[in-house]
């Protein structure tokens, strides 16, 4: 079953993250983000790779919905 990420989680992404970025990176704007669910955020930390350099949202986005 698809994962349907949040809003907040999107948005987040969007606009508040500048790309290209680490998973690593991501995953630290992520965590400072109070807004963003704490599931999608435990869910980010399983599957984004931390060493990884992605191009955009998009990218990003790939890997989160594997």
């Amino acid at each position: 079953m698809a994962r349907t990420w949040d809003r907040e989680t999107q948005t987040h992404l969007k606009e508040h993250v500048k790309w290209p970025a680490t998973g690593k990176a991501i995953l630290e704007a992520c965590n400072l983000m109070s807004h963003v669910p704490e599931s999608d955020r435990m869910m980010a930390k399983q599957k984004l790779n931390p060493t990884k350099t992605y191009r955009s949202v998009d990218d990003a986005m790939m890997d989160l919905n594997r």
